[in-house]
């Protein structure tokens, strides 16, 4: 096994990130391609925190949570959309950050079957992000297969 990674751990690499980069952000893509299969709900909420930070890549990300109650269980949550988590542009997340003051009630939609799945925007989606993780998937597989069939190593 030792030698069969290290003979095509290129293309293993090539194959793993994009498939673990769709797991662990797997509630986006459901929400970006599959929120037909989600039935949503929706309940009354309050925005609890709206700031900006600042990461890398995109260089200015929003933090907006807010409290929400399914139940009599209550719930928070930071989802506003579905991929989309800021931007290079300043002046659009300071944008989206204006239309979620703190205090402000919010209509919050939820997944009936799992209340803590919520959203406050379920139409705002990340599809072409997805779509280069898919095509760096598809790539990477391709290549994995012809570097198995042409004996490729790394």
């Amino acid at each position: 096994m030792k030698n069969f990674y290290k003979k095509y751990e290129l293309a293993l690499w090539f194959t793993a990130i994009p498939i673990l980069i769709l797991i662990f952000r797997f509630e986006d893509v459901r929400g970006s391609y599959f929120i037909t299969t989600t039935d949503f709900s929706s309940v009354n909420g309050e925005i609890v925190e709206s700031k900006i930070t600042h990461g890398h890549r995109p260089n200015y990300r929003f933090n907006i949570s807010y409290n929400y109650e399914v139940n009599g269980v209550n719930y928070t949550n930071s989802r506003v959309g579905f991929g989309f988590k800021g931007s290079n542009d300043k002046a659009s997340v300071t944008e989206i950050l204006s239309r979620y003051p703190v205090g402000k009630k919010v209509q919050v939609y939820f997944d009936t079957q799992k209340p803590n799945f919520s959203v406050l925007e379920p139409e705002r989606n990340s599809r072409n992000d997805f779509y280069i993780v898919l095509f760096l998937s598809l790539a990477g597989i391709l290549f994995s297969i012809i570097a198995v069939r042409r004996g490729i190593t790394s």
